[in-house]
């Protein structure tokens, strides 16, 4: 009798089972295929409402950064960032302290991007010139971070930190 209700037991649980999951790239379980190594595929970052995106880009531009997305999959997350040709501000094309760069930061719980509140960078794309274009990918948990430029150059004497300017910007990763 009791190998009869442990069968019948194991029976429902796989209908469960059945009904409630699925294959790896279900949207409801986050479409996370880990590719056998324990690091998630180009196709991983899927999400139920598919507002999350596994690639960003980047636009630089005194004084501002403008993702294409405020809210990224967890996972790796390519960033592509430009630095506009034609942007306007201090520093004109092939002068020294022409650049910008793209530094992703965690922000603690509660920070807003712009208060200076955040932890060691997990991508720093630096030296950008005016028209060029870099990439990197940063493997990225859930939680908040700052999109920032942290250049400081020196026009006409004075320091002119672009954070400061408002070279930042916050996206949400889930």
């Amino acid at each position: 009798m009791r190998f009869l209700i442990l069968v019948a037991g194991v029976g429902v649980m796989g209908l469960i089972s059945a009904a409630c999951g699925g294959d790896d790239d279900s949207p409801a379980m986050g479409g996370m295929d880990m590719g056998g190594a324990g690091t998630p595929t180009a196709g991983a970052a899927k999400t139920a409402a598919g507002a999350a995106e596994s690639s960003v880009t980047v636009n630089l531009k005194n004084w501002s950064i403008e993702p294409s997305s405020a809210t990224l999959a967890a996972g790796t997350v390519k960033f592509t960032a430009t630095h506009e040709a034609e942007h306007g501000g201090m520093a004109m094309a092939g002068q020294e302290g022409a650049t910008h760069q793209l530094v992703v930061l965690p922000l603690p719980q509660g920070a807003k991007a712009g208060q200076s509140k955040f932890g060691a960078p997990v991508l720093n794309l630096s030296d950008i010139k005016p028209g060029e274009t870099k990439t990197g990918q940063a493997a990225l948990a859930p939680g908040t971070y700052e999109l920032a430029c942290l250049v400081v150059e020196q026009v006409d004497g004075k320091a002119v930190n672009h954070y400061e300017k408002g070279m930042f910007a916050q996206v949400t990763v889930k």
